[in-house]
């Protein structure tokens, strides 16, 4: 009784700690216990926090970690985002690039397509001026050579004036001989108008054409007329050959005739026409563009002959031989 009396005291005695009574009764009484007391207590607490606050530690760190790797993952896609963006903006440059180029050859189309359009408004101009003018001389065509028949008439008819021993023989171009006296202009003129390079050379007695039934010989009254170079060649009368001779060459067929290297003299519309006929509509079309060519200087005769004889081929070869002509002679 004695000693809590005295532990009673001591407490009155002492500060108030607003201890509870529990407290105060498991406290030791002597100081140095209650400090020993006080550090063990002490530790507990800290060793509680420090245990609170690594746990917390570790639950940041892990929050950090995840945090992280969606860092890193952001920054993958934000690579790749860069990545396609740059591809993006080469695909865009190098379309833009092409953008340019269509427009400018777009540009070149059109004006190559307005420059083709005149050329073939120009061309169907010239064809429909030439199938015109072919179409109105189509009634002038007794006075022109037609080349596709030129070598089945040569032998039927042909002009020639001739005047041997004192007679005139005028041979008419529908194959009637008759002996007339005319003046040198007419026979000139007519001599000029169906002369032709196809009239064979010299003619021996025996290939004498059929001349005795159609001559009724006159003589002339003045000077004979000179002999016309271009033909070269003479004609006899019956006189001069023996009736047996006659008779031979009357009776015999008509020889053929060669062909000499010269080119035929030939009308140029007529040539145009025998072509138009000849030829199909995509033939004359490409011949009528070649001729432009040549007209226009931008090829050489050599080069317009080589693509003309491509065109006529083998079988119109008759019209290659009069297109060179007309070109030797300058016509087209």
């Amino acid at each position: 009784m004695s000693e809590n009396s005295s532990i009673e005291s001591n407490r009155s005695a002492g500060p108030e700690f607003n201890l509870s009574d529990e407290i105060l009764s498991v406290i030791p009484t002597d100081p140095y216990e209650q400090l020993d007391l006080a550090r063990k207590i002490t530790s507990m607490a800290i060793a509680s926090r420090v245990t609170n606050l690594e746990s917390e530690i570790a639950r940041l760190r892990h929050n950090l970690n995840g945090k992280d790797r969606v860092i890193v993952n952001l920054e993958d896609k934000l690579s790749q985002l860069e990545q396609a963006c740059r591809e993006a903006e080469l695909r865009l440059n190098v379309t833009l690039q092409d953008n340019m180029k269509m427009s400018k050859e777009r540009d070149d189309l059109v004006f190559t397509a307005k420059k083709l359009a005149r050329d073939l408004t120009k061309l169907e101009t010239f064809k429909r001026q030439l199938m015109q003018s072919l179409s109105d001389d189509d009634s002038s065509q007794a006075e022109t050579v037609d080349i596709g028949t030129y070598d089945q008439s040569v032998h039927k008819s042909y002009p020639l004036k001739e005047e041997v021993n004192g007679y005139t023989l005028h041979h008419s171009f529908g194959g009637s001989v008759d002996g007339r006296g005319s003046s040198g202009a007419a026979s000139k003129q007519a001599l000029q108008r169906f002369s032709s390079p196809y009239l064979s050379p010299l003619l021996t007695p025996s290939d004498a054409p059929k001349i005795t039934s159609a001559i009724s010989p006159q003589r002339t009254s003045g000077s004979t007329s000179p002999t016309i170079p271009q033909f070269q060649r003479r004609v006899s009368v019956s006189s001069f050959y023996p009736s047996s001779q006659q008779s031979s060459a009357a009776n015999s067929p008509p020889r053929a005739r060669p062909k000499p290297a010269q080119t035929p003299r030939v009308d140029g519309k007529e040539f145009f026409r025998q072509a138009r006929i000849r030829l199909s509509y995509e033939q004359f079309s490409v011949f009528l563009a070649n001729i432009k060519e040549l007209n226009a200087q931008k090829q050489s005769r050599e080069e317009t002959l080589k693509k003309a004889e491509e065109i006529f081929g083998m079988d119109n070869k008759d019209l290659y031989l009069s297109f060179q002509g007309m070109l030797n002679r300058g016509v087209c």
